[in-house]
């Protein structure tokens, strides 16, 4: 088996990217966190969350960080590129109406966005809720339609179940699966792509499961409740504390947003902070643990206002 040096295992893993945090951090590189599990906030450099030791590391392969590295490599340098673009192409200078992203911009933006949807802590006990779900009957199965086991086939069916390496191979093969990306970020593509623009003293924060899917009807923001398909389904991604991608369905409010497809759309913070307020409070509501924003007096104002 080949060795890894020790300069290259990269133990500390992301699954919110640094390069996708940066936007969010203040003059000094820090960025407010709010802990919703443990009701504090706090300031830190991007290094400090987002991250897991060895959320992604496979010890059993010839690279254990396999995973990491594809990410580090090929998601996350095409990540940097495209957001610090579309930022730049949004400054105050243009004007409200005009077309921001390219078509073949808004398909990366699309990869960008399920990648991340699927890469992240929410994703992960998600997909363990269904593996513990279903491997039960599966291994019934394997048993019924091969007939009695070996002790050896035995004993891998049940490392199946004990082992959490098996899961976690099996959840990063079902994340990494390029079909399956493509076929997400295609149905996700052929949505109206709004890029919505804050005007004024009011901002945007994130969250460590960025990309958030509301149900327009129930205004339910639970990870997993909303299909991608569903005309019902908006879907935001925040990309810095000023700018937040809206990808709606075509058929969606008769279709009157269809032209505004790749469009930069104002918002003036004094008319639309119900809006604004209303996305900020269920970006916190849908993470896993971690919000996050500018500033932490602006965090505090927004904690204040939540009353949490």
């Amino acid at each position: 088996m080949r060795k890894i040096g020790k300069e290259n295992k990269p133990t500390r893993q992301h699954h919110v990217p640094q390069v996708y945090l940066k936007n969010f951090c203040d003059l000094h590189g820090c960025i407010a966190v709010m802990d919703k599990r443990e009701r504090r906030i706090f300031s830190t450099g991007v290094r400090a969350v987002g991250a897991e030791n060895d959320f992604y590391t496979l010890e059993k392969l010839e690279d254990p960080y396999c995973w990491e590295h594809t990410y580090a490599s090929s998601i996350e340098p095409l990540m940097g590129k495209l957001l610090s673009k579309l930022i730049s192409q949004t400054n105050i200078l243009v004007q409200n109406g005009a077309t921001v992203i390219s078509p073949s911009e808004k398909a990366q933006l699309a990869v960008i966005m399920v990648v991340q949807l699927l890469r992240g802590k929410q994703s992960r006990e998600y997909e363990q809720k269904l593996y513990a779900d279903y491997l039960p009957e599966a291994i019934d199965k394997a048993k019924n339609l091969f007939g009695p086991l070996s002790n050896e086939q035995n004993k891998l069916l049940e490392a199946f179940a004990s082992d959490d390496y098996y899961f976690k191979q099996t959840a990063m093969d079902v994340t990494l699966d390029s079909d399956r990306i493509a076929q997400y970020a295609g149905i996700l593509c052929s949505r109206d792509f709004l890029i919505y623009r804050i005007q004024g003293n009011m901002e945007f924060i994130t969250s460590d499961n960025p990309v958030m899917f509301i149900n327009s009807i129930t205004n339910n923001a639970r990870p997993f409740a909303n299909g991608l398909i569903k005309p019902t389904t908006m879907i935001y991604y925040p990309i810095s504390p000023k700018l937040l991608v809206c990808a709606v369905h075509p058929l969606a409010y008769f279709g009157v947003l269809s032209d505004q497809d790749c469009h930069l759309v104002n918002l003036d913070a004094c008319k639309e902070v119900g809006f604004i307020s209303s996305i900020n409070k269920k970006q916190i509501s849908q993470c896993y643990k971690h919000a996050f924003a500018r500033s932490v007096g602006m965090m505090k104002q927004f904690q204040e206002r939540k009353g949490i």
